[in-house]
């Protein structure tokens, strides 16, 4: 079987790469608070588009 040892750059990465909102604070330089207010405001507006531009009610030409 063959081994490997991960580079310690990448360690820290596999250890948390899912803690994606902690990223976006550190990446942003924001407050966890306002990255999920923000968080908040884009799926909201994503759902929004959604019901706007693909609603299935809407007569096409």
């Amino acid at each position: 079987m063959v081994s490997s040892t991960t580079p310690y750059l990448l360690s820290g990465f596999l250890e948390n790469s899912f803690h994606f909102k902690h990223h976006l604070q550190d990446f942003l330089h924001l407050d966890a608070e306002t990255v999920e207010t923000k968080l908040t405001a884009e799926q909201d507006e994503i759902k929004n588009l959604g019901h706007k531009d693909f609603n299935s009610h809407s007569e096409t030409q």
